[in-house]
């Protein structure tokens, strides 16, 4: 989810052909992810850490492709294993095609619909072609300050929540009934400052329908971003909540 304040990487905020994002290892650079821009946006990335390359083709002002490519050790060594279509109405995605590629040929996945209301998302519908369908409901409220996500075909559900100027501050996520993870976001200059990732939180409901945290966290991460002045995101220092120790560094290099 791309929210208010959070650095879009899909995008080249200003004139740049390529962005790496980096760890250290015994000063040693180790790449997670390229990313290559033209025109300003993006049109390949590299995922060392997943293996995968993605490739963006822009048909026109609403339709693009990706193709999706595996690799084990370089990239070099990519094997083409699918397409997503996607197709877009005045800036809003109105249907997604999944291909899969088998013995060199293409085979259709599922269809994603998307309807709106007004300008958000309300509904998401995923065709399968083997006739399964999956759901999912976007209700806001009134004040625009909650949005929840409800996968109607799975017990996944996800409630974003706000501030008055419409900085996302609170995302809990429910896998199953009982556990939520919880993240939490802080600000600086219209800028993410800090993530803090509570990963597994068992919970209840009181009887107003609230949630009530009823164990402590642990493995807990927070992440803390710092900028250029030019407003490019230039590291991410993640630290063990408790502790306060530095687990790793994540650099951002542009050219």
């Amino acid at each position: 989810m791309i929210f208010k304040g959070h650095f879009a990487k899909l995008l080249a905020p200003l004139d740049f052909h390529k962005l790496t994002i980096y760890s250290k290892s015994d000063e040693e650079k180790e790449i997670r992810k390229e990313y290559f821009y033209k025109d300003y946006k993006v049109h390949k990335i590299i995922d060392y850490r997943n293996g995968i390359i993605s490739e963006y083709e822009y048909i026109d002002i609403n339709n693009f492709n990706v193709k999706f490519f595996l690799f084990e050790n370089s990239p070099s060594e990519k094997r083409f294993d699918s397409i997503k279509e996607f197709i877009y109405f005045e800036n809003k995605k109105i249907r997604e095609v999944l291909i899969n590629i088998e013995n060199k040929k293409e085979v259709k996945i599922y269809t994603g619909e998307f309807e709106y209301s007004n300008d958000d998302l309300s509904f998401e519908r995923y065709i399968y072609e083997n006739g399964d369908e999956y759901r999912i409901k976007h209700e806001w409220n009134k004040t625009k300050s909650v949005n929840k996500i409800t996968h109607l075909d799975e017990p996944d559900k996800v409630k974003y929540t706000f501030d008055m100027n419409g900085y996302l501050i609170e995302t809990l996520y429910f896998k199953y009934e009982g556990s939520v993870k919880k993240t939490l976001y802080e600000y600086k200059d219209n800028k993410l400052f800090k993530l803090i990732e509570f990963p597994h939180l068992e919970y209840k409901k009181t009887l107003l329908g609230k949630i009530k945290i009823i164990t402590e966290a642990q493995f807990v991460d927070e992440t803390e971003s710092y900028y250029f002045e030019n407003g490019l995101l230039e590291k991410e220092i993640i630290k063990d909540y408790e502790t306060k120790e530095i687990v790793r560094t994540v650099y951002y290099e542009y050219e």
